[in-house]
């Protein structure tokens, strides 16, 4: 097989041609690789932001409601305070 490749310039070009295909298959098979934990990590992020969504709605949600009531609760306190201070001057 080696019989045809005389000069050194073309055992040089052999070599760099399988070289360039083994670095080729290489390139192929870490792509295909990328795009596998490409589709991982987006399948976590999509559960992640139902997570935090859920948290949104059923933790965040009611406490910010608890924090108005308190909030109009506190100014109807203050109100009521001063008309009572008000009537016992």
């Amino acid at each position: 097989m080696l019989e045809q490749y005389d000069t050194p310039l073309e055992i040089l070009y052999l070599i760099l041609s399988i070289g360039g295909g083994l670095l080729l298959l290489f390139l192929i098979i870490a792509v295909f690789h990328l795009i596998s934990i490409l589709s991982n990590v987006k399948k976590v992020t999509s559960k992640a932001k139902d997570t935090v969504d859920l948290l949104n709605h059923y933790l965040w949600q009611p406490i910010k409601i608890m924090l108005m009531i308190l909030d109009k609760a506190k100014g109807v306190a203050e109100k009521t305070a001063k008309s009572s201070k008000k009537k016992s001057k």
